[in-house]
């Protein structure tokens, strides 16, 4: 499990605890046998917000670089992925299933594209500097920096299990 710099990682046994309920609450859905782990913000209080934006509906997608997915072994995002969200202290959140992507280079990011992100980023204005912000962090241990022929993929999400 890649995780960037930041969070906690979480631990085996809260994971296998939070996938066994998310099954048992969806006991009509199919599940594969795996799931992947991800953080989703840029600290604690963002993590919350994003969370919020999430549950309320307003957020249903998310974005990642195959730049960063080629250099840490993670698998490739696919449709019917199930990804659980940890909390900033590693605590498992949501879990949500991939239902679409999109590749796109970034310096032809579209307003369609970013529909999918929270109303706070929307704005082509807000949300290509905050991920060029975002994702030059992410990418500067790999000596890369983000560019316009940068590829990334928007992921489309429903959410499969809320405890909360």
């Amino acid at each position: 499990m890649y995780l960037p710099e930041g969070p906690t990682r979480p631990s085996i046994g809260a994971l296998n605890e939070f996938w066994r309920a998310a099954r048992a609450a969806n006991s009509h859905t199919d599940f594969p046998a795996d799931y992947q782990v991800r953080w989703i913000g840029l600290d604690d209080e963002s993590t919350q917000q994003i969370f919020e934006l999430i549950r309320a509906r307003d957020k249903t997608g998310t974005f990642t670089l195959p730049w960063i997915v080629e250099r840490t072994d993670q698998p490739t995002p696919a449709v019917g992925d199930h990804i659980v969200l940890i909390a900033f202290d590693g605590t498992p959140t949501l879990l949500i299933r991939l239902d679409r992507i999109r590749e796109f280079k970034f310096g032809t990011v579209t307003a369609d594209d970013v529909a999918i992100d929270g109303s706070p980023v929307r704005d082509l204005a807000v949300w290509k500097p905050l991920h060029t912000r975002y994702w030059n962090a992410l990418l500067q241990p790999f000596g890369l920096a983000t560019s316009d022929d940068m590829p990334a993929w928007a992921e489309k999400f429903s959410v499969i299990y809320d405890p909360a």
